[in-house]
């Protein structure tokens, strides 16, 4: 842009108020000086062949931008609000036609503000494309300076990840191919190393009559694929920086070959910050994406596995850089063929200080399985922790670090070759003094149980083999086919109920039940049965007002339950059938067993009518607690029975104790009560039959469950009238 020769060309002004545009031009140039009420507020230049555009004002000088932005400031208001009133008006004809014939073969539109509009979004646009294409083709550029692939890279990992190879059957053949050599044999020629078989079979090992080798006989597949794993490789690209890449490699093993395929996904390109202060980052990660190339958007998923590093000059590679202090343990942990994520170990040494010291004392150390499991639980810079694992890897000592005070557990660690469980277990050992046998020990970590799940409540009661012993026995007497665990859970539930109801938590009677499961049964009644309690005692005004409400809305219903309270009332040595007093009653028995038999008009309704009635029904050991609530009909039928929050406990002896009932109850009905169990019957099918329209399902299942005996009382009934 002409700034200079711009400025040196006075602006044209107008004599008009408002909003106003005077043009000039200047060769392909062309100059919109804008006015408010006279006065020049911005001057906007457009080279019509090229594009550029830029804009004067007198506060800010020359800056690069669109008209909308120079002549209000704000774009966003321009994009997302109508804006046709804030272009100015141009202030002549001459300035019109002056503007239209500079940008005529840049737009057809006559609108002169369109083909401004227009230029901008075509220059901008490959401004845009270009500074792309140059970004893209820097990063290509200084990706290709990374080395080549060895040749023998797929053979190295092949031998390292895999290593076994297999003599494949080819379908619908009875021809062999070994993956080893390529070599191709009828059975006849392969002979099982098992002295016992005497033909080849699927699984079996034989020799390859070829190249010797010792290999896997597969028959019922003609194909094997191994689960991808990486290739880590350390490069230096020049003496800015390096770049540890990441490729994904897949393992297949098929008819007289096996194969590899090697992907490059990920490059992570550490930039020597000691040596280059210039550089703003630490590290830039890269993905490549087929279509584009190396790019910042990881668009297909790619993810670092555990992998093997490959041999290389790691010094130089990630010396001067924030990875400098891996250096010593990579080269130990390639040499030796660790398969481990080494992104995550690098970005644990990136994040957490120490972290290479402790990784290389379990490497020497034979910590193989805590060595594994300590990289996995290592975050990638961003998470809100660097490393979630059981130990202190900030720690300045080793025993602070297990944070395991007896050097004895640490060894016995290693000797087990334990990981991240192991280390929580010898820990929970060490702070409770608890010694735990050899024997416990994988017990525990063959079931999955970690301290966690004993330490506030079982742990408090029972040593780890005591607890061994005592879920292997329930297991199998009380929970045969539960795992471990669940059968920990309901242990563990237990005594947290017993503790609840106030048990007596030193007796071992209590603490160690032999049968746990009925046991466990009991006290989940004893601890519904508190909460009962409770909840009988809680809102009492409030539960008397809506029973007030109920008692008015339906007068005769109380009157009704007092009427047939001597016939339907009933008691064995277990169970008991009460009539309710009231109202209030009702509602505090729904409320209590958190049911709707105190809450919905309904019920209220139907013992108006003498459609069906509610009963209790009580042990008699425990008549004031809430058990189960009855709604029968006039007949005895029986259309629901439901304990706390709908639950049925000890179902089968109830039903027994409600049959025997019905038979009692059946002697003593009255010729009125037989005439309303005819409609009662007719109104439950009429309900039914309205369930059934309405598809529901749920409900219909659960009075089918209810009912009992109804049709054979209602025959008896009939026979009687």
């Amino acid at each position: 842009m002409k700034r200079k020769a711009i400025e040196k060309i006075e602006p044209a002004k107008t004599r008009k108020k408002g909003h106003i545009a005077t043009v000039q031009t200047l060769d392909d140039i062309a100059i919109i000086n804008v006015f408010n009420d006279k006065v020049l507020t911005v001057r906007y230049c457009i080279n019509c062949k090229t594009g550029e555009h830029e804009y004067w004002t007198e506060k800010n000088g020359w800056k690069k931008g669109k008209l909308i932005t120079a002549i209000e400031g704000n774009w966003y208001e321009w994009v997302w609000m109508k804006h046709a009133y804030k272009y100015p008006k141009i202030d002549t004809e001459e300035d019109r036609k002056r503007l239209l014939d500079i940008t005529a073969d840049k737009y057809c539109t006559n609108d002169v503000w369109s083909r401004i509009d227009h230029m901008e979004y075509s220059y901008d646009y490959d401004i845009r494309q270009t500074a792309e294409h140059n970004r893209r083709a820097k990063i290509n550029n200084f990706m290709n300076k990374a080395p080549v692939l060895p040749k023998d890279v797929d053979q190295w990992f092949f031998e390292l990840a895999a290593g076994r190879d297999y003599m494949i059957k080819k379908k619908k053949t009875e021809s062999f191919g070994c993956t080893a050599c390529g070599g191709r044999f009828s059975r006849s020629r392969l002979t099982p190393i098992d002295p016992l078989k005497k033909r080849v079979s699927h699984d079996c090992s034989v020799k390859c009559p070829l190249c010797g080798k010792i290999v896997q006989v597969k028959t019922r597949t003609d194909h094997i694929t191994a689960p991808p794993e990486s290739l880590y490789k350390l490069d230096k690209i020049d003496e800015t920086a390096s770049v540890l890449r990441i490729f994904r490699v897949d393992i297949g093993w098929e008819y007289a070959r096996h194969w590899v395929t090697i992907d490059e996904e990920i490059r992570i390109v550490i930039y020597k910050q000691e040596l280059f202060k210039s550089n703003r980052y630490d590290y830039k990660i890269f993905y490549n994406i087929p279509w584009e190339g190396w790019h910042k958007s990881n668009n297909l998923n790619y993810r670092a596995r555990d992998g093997y590093m490959y041999p290389g000059d790691y010094s130089e590679a990630l010396k001067n850089t924030v990875y400098k202090d891996a250096i010593r343990i990579i080269e130990f942990l390639a040499a030796a063929g660790w398969k481990l994520n080494y992104n995550r170990l690098l970005s644990g040494v990136y994040q957490v200080k120490g972290y290479a010291e402790k990784i290389e004392y379990m490497a020497k150390g034979r910590f193989r399985n805590l060595l594994r499991e300590t990289v996995a639980c290592t975050e990638y810079p961003g998470w809100n922790m660097a490393y979630y694992g059981p130990l202190d890897i900030r720690a300045k000592s080793i025993n602070k670090m297990f944070y395991i005070n007896d050097r004895q557990k640490i060894n016995r660690i290693r000797d087990e070759n334990g990981g991240n469980e192991m280390v929580k277990w010898m820990q929970y050992s060490d702070e409770t003094g608890e010694k735990i046998p050899t024997e416990t020990l994988r017990w525990l970590l063959r079931c999955g149980l970690g301290p966690e799940n004993i330490r506030y409540h079982a742990g408090k009661y029972l040593s780890t083999t005591q607890l061994m012993n005592y879920i292997r026995r329930q297991q199998k007497e009380q929970y045969p086919g539960f795992t471990e665990e669940a059968v920990l859970e309901q242990y563990n539930d237990y005594l947290s109920m017993c503790k609840a109801c106030n048990k007596n938590m030193k007796d071992e009677l209590t603490y160690r039940p032999r049968e746990l499961k009925r046991r466990h049964d009991e006290i989940v009644i004893d601890k519904q049965q508190m909460d009962i309690l409770k909840e009988m005692m809680a809102s009492q005004k409030e539960r008397e007002q809506y029973a007030q409400e109920m008692r008015e809305k339906y007068p005769t219903a109380e009157q009704t339950l007092h009427e047939i309270k001597e016939r339907y009332e009933y008691e064995n040595e277990e169970y008991k059938i009460i009539v309710p007093e009231s109202l209030v009653d009702i509602v505090k028995e729904g409320r209590a067993l958190h049911h709707c038999a105190g809450s919905s008009e309904r019920y209220f309704d139907r013992i108006e009518t003498r459609e069906t009635y509610i009963c209790f029904l009580r042990r008699k050991e425990q008549e004031g607690v809430p058990f189960y609530t009855i709604e029968v009909e006039p007949s005895g039928t029986i259309r629901q029975h439901r304990s706390y929050m709908d639950e049925e406990p000890g179902i089968e002896q109830i039903r027994d104790f409600l049959k025997e009932w019905q038979r009692v109850l059946k002697k003593r009905l009255t010729k009125a009560d037989k005439e309303l169990a005819k409609i009662s019957k007719e109104k439950r099918n009429a309900n039914i039959e309205d369930l059934k329209a309405k598809n529901n399902t749920r409900v219909l299942q659960g009075l089918a469950e209810d009912f009992m005996d109804a049709e054979e009382i209602e025959e008896l009934l009939e026979k009687a009238v």
